[in-house]
């Protein structure tokens, strides 16, 4: 066997795969010559791949004649097997509230089910997590539906691949103070303000606007017991980890605010640059199953798995 011909085989067949993830029923195909410019192996080897892929069940191709060849049906696990991508990566907040972990146990639970390997890495900031997306680090990240479309509305070369739903990020944020008598952003506090938080940074502005107080950037984390310390007066935080930690703070509920509402929902986000992941994390995920877990780990039904 000419085992240069057959590693040239295998580099065709990975790359034609991973090219097949961009593409979905009804599509044309590019023609055998397009993928040979593209991919860089001679026609031959390019046909070959293609007609791997058809036996393998990956894909069924109808050729109608001078207008070429369209996609009947895809698979996109028979073709994820074929890409040479042996786990999928992603990111998400640290899992420090029932509703995290719940959601980290369903991501894996779906992986599993579909037969990917998936790793999790928990990464606080939603600016930081999109960064790393940006640079490849990642398959995809778990931002709030608000931060995903924020970053997409700022020019950022990211997709949505999926959202959960209402409270599947967090069931609310609100306003932890250090003292009883205030009930909303008062003239004259310092409040903490959280810049690699997309979420944090946008409630924290808006509440202040038109206020006269002192912004201290600060890590999200830091902000309670800052608070708590009476080091500072106030600050944007999760409700869920003051519930679940029975924190003894102070907190007010949040004025019901249009262009924040989405701060709520849990967002898959996915890069541009990354050609066929927003397919396969559609056939991978499912989004019933993910949010089954979570509220099965929220009410204590099951242990998280992550």
């Amino acid at each position: 066997m000419n085992t240069h011909l057959y590693q040239k085989s295998g580099l065709a067949l990975m790359h034609l795969a991973r090219m097949m993830m961009t593409v979905k029923k009804g599509d044309r195909l590019q023609t055998i010559s397009e993928y040979e410019k593209e991919i860089g192996f001679a026609r031959g080897t390019i046909q070959n791949a293609l007609n791997r892929l058809k036996q393998a069940g990956a894909i069924t191709v109808e050729s109608k004649g001078h207008s070429g060849s369209y996609v009947v049906d895809i698979d996109y696990k028979k073709i994820w097997a074929h890409t040479g991508f042996d786990i999928c990566s992603g990111a998400m907040p640290l899992p420090y509230s029932k509703l995290y972990e719940g959601l980290a146990s369903g991501l894996y639970q779906s992986f599993q089910h579909f037969g990917a390997e998936l790793s999790m890495a928990y990464v606080r900031g939603s600016r930081i997590r999109l960064q790393m997306l940006a640079k490849g680090a990642y398959d995809f990240v778990i931002v709030s539906l608000l931060a995903a479309r924020q970053a997409i509305e700022s020019g950022e070369e990211l997709d949505i691949a999926m959202e959960f739903g209402p409270h599947s990020y967090l069931s609310k944020h609100i306003l932890v103070v250090a003292d009883e008598k205030y009930v909303q952003i008062e003239d004259g506090m310092t409040v903490a303000i959280d810049p690699k938080s997309t979420d944090q940074w946008l409630i924290t502005k808006r509440l202040c606007e038109g206020k006269q107080v002192k912004l201290i950037e600060m890590p999200y984390s830091q902000i309670v017991t800052s608070i708590m310390s009476r080091r500072i007066d106030a600050g944007v935080w999760n409700l869920d980890e003051i519930k679940e930690k029975e924190l003894p703070v102070f907190y007010r509920d949040l004025p019901d605010l249009e262009e924040i509402r989405d701060v709520s929902v849990a967002a898959m986000v996915t890069s541009r640059a990354n050609k066929g992941m927003k397919h396969i994390l559609a056939e991978a995920v499912s989004v019933h199953e993910v949010l089954t877990t979570q509220q099965q780990v929220v009410n204590l039904e099951i242990d998280p798995s992550y």
